[in-house]
């Protein structure tokens, strides 16, 4: 999907009420989303896989806004201290971590009171189908399992919603029903962006092939405890 220019766009101005100025980017990969948020005062990306993360060194040498590190979020985020990232953003990279609930506690813990985690991932557990496993999808999320998930890290829940229905429908056709593992069609239904993101916004629909979340860090409260519920795993 690296070619799909106006889809990968699309992505952005989704998440874009939840990116601020000082950003944590989850899951860089080669860079698709990373180029167009160049503009930020700060950028700091992380990946698992070491390739990635020195292209995209290479690629952004010179750049003092602009740093990435090789770090696996769910495991520990010490590489990481001493930012102050006022948000977060993540493109459909939650799905592929095995403890995701860390990850996101842990996007919590890194961003300062007040802060936004943008954040998109595949919809509806019924339709995994075996291109999600071909490329590591371990899940696809519900919007209750998604908004839980996320309260139990400590997020207030702004916005969240599906998007992209007609992708949801293709989807259901070529992945579910004719089992296809590889995308097609990449070209043309990048030039059908324009039209299906007029349709996105007509309605809150109640299906799509992602959700979109906006979560926000509440802010200290004078008085106020910062114990949290004690993290119990989702069965």
């Amino acid at each position: 999907m690296d070619a799909a220019r106006r889809y990968n766009r699309w992505i952005v101005e989704r998440l874009r009420p939840g990116i601020g100025k000082r950003v944590l980017e989850v899951g860089s990969g080669t860079g698709t989303l990373t180029a167009l948020l160049e503009d930020r005062e700060l950028l700091v990306g992380v990946e698992v896989v070491p390739e990635f993360v020195d292209e995209l060194r290479r690629r952004y040498a010179g750049r003092p806004s602009m740093r990435f590190e090789l770090v696996d979020i769910s495991a520990g985020t010490q590489a990481l201290a001493g930012h102050r990232f006022d948000s977060a953003v993540s493109a459909n990279v939650f799905e592929h971590i095995p403890d995701d609930q860390a990850a996101m506690e842990a996007v919590f813990k890194l961003l300062e009171p007040g802060g936004t985690f943008a954040l998109l991932v595949p919809a509806h557990r019924w339709l995994l189908g075996a291109l999600d496993r071909s490329i590591g999808h371990f899940r696809r999320y519900s919007k209750a399992e998604l908004r839980a998930r996320l309260v139990r890290a400590g997020f207030e829940v702004e916005s969240l919603r599906y998007s992209n229905p007609v992708g949801a429908l293709g989807w259901l056709v070529n992945v579910k029903l004719l089992g296809r593992t590889k995308l097609g069609g990449v070209g043309l239904f990048d030039r059908l962006v324009p039209a299906l993101e007029r349709l996105d916004t007509l309605t809150d629909w109640p299906f799509g092939l992602q959700l979109v979340a906006i979560a926000r860090k509440p802010r200290k409260r004078a008085g106020s405890s910062s114990r949290r519920t004690p993290r119990t795993r989702p069965t």
